[in-house]
């Protein structure tokens, strides 16, 4: 009779998520008269604890007003005492912003203008680095339509040109280095969208003057050899003067470490 009892409360609570539609599982209660106690009865304690810190981390989203956003993001892990509390919620909102045409234009724009402050600096800081970049471009597209678009239709008039000879310096330099003795992983990047507008924001520089667009990187597996292959590389094409960094002496704030340089191609 027991186990019918609880067969039953589980499909009722089913078909009234089914019912509101934008009900999750990690919304119940939050959104449902379902409490802590039956959601443990039901699906056990460790889902219940999950589903919990969700409800917690939604009331800090719900007072967040004026506060700075890099205070937020560090607010919003340290309320957490499990980390898969925080990526239940970034899945959440990765799914929210595959789907923001279906919302309101006001409703669209505030919620793309909190994925690109809070929860794309968040999963970069999670080290999930691929739901940066799709986040931060899924809120460029809502945020700034009509510029995501014009820097989407320069960036591939320009594609089939860069790609031409990206290949073959990537190979040249796949040769060098391994002449040099150096064993290395080449491949070719290109710059996301997002990237480009606040580098353009951030130098006030048109696009044709962003020349990083396209680029490769170079992976070894040492400092000491991250050095060695710059020499290589420099050895291969020459530098932009001015355009050398080292984040390996001086690494970035979240770890990041390498070298950057601007070099001149084939043509110039």
């Amino acid at each position: 009779m027991r186990k019918l009892q609880e067969a039953a409360a589980k499909a009722e609570l089913e078909r009234k998520a089914d019912e509101k539609r934008l009900v999750k599982m990690h919304d119940v209660i939050e959104d449902s008269e379902y409490t802590r106690e039956d959601l443990d009865h039901l699906f056990g304690a460790n889902v219940a604890y999950i589903v919990e810190g969700l409800t917690k981390i939604q009331g800090i989203f719900d007072m967040q007003t004026s506060m700075q956003s890099e205070n937020f993001r560090k607010l919003l892990v340290s309320i957490s005492d499990d980390v898969r509390v925080v990526l239940i919620k970034m899945a959440d909102r990765l799914h929210n912003m595959r789907t923001i045409e279906g919302m309101s234009p006001v409703r669209r724009r505030a919620i793309a203008r909190e994925t690109l402050e809070i929860f794309a600096p968040l999963a970069e800081r999670l080290g999930l680095y691929a739901m940066k970049l799709e986040l931060e471009n899924l809120g460029f597209r809502a945020l700034y339509p009509q510029r995501y678009r014009v820097i989407e239709k320069a960036i591939k008039r320009a594609r089939g040109h860069q790609k031409e000879f990206l290949g073959k310096i990537s190979e040249n330099i796949s040769v060098a280095l391994a002449k040099a003795g150096i064993e290395a992983e080449v491949d070719t990047r290109e710059k996301h969208l997002y990237s480009i507008y606040k580098k353009m924001l951030r130098k006030r520089s048109a696009l044709s003057e962003i020349v990083d667009v396209y680029g490769l990187r170079v992976v070894v597996a040492s400092a000491d050899e991250c050095y060695r292959a710059l020499g290589v590389v420099h050895g291969a094409y020459k530098p932009m003067p001015g355009r050398f960094k080292d984040y390996i002496a001086i690494p970035r704030v979240n770890g990041y470490q390498s070298l950057h340089t601007t070099l001149f191609g084939p043509n110039g």
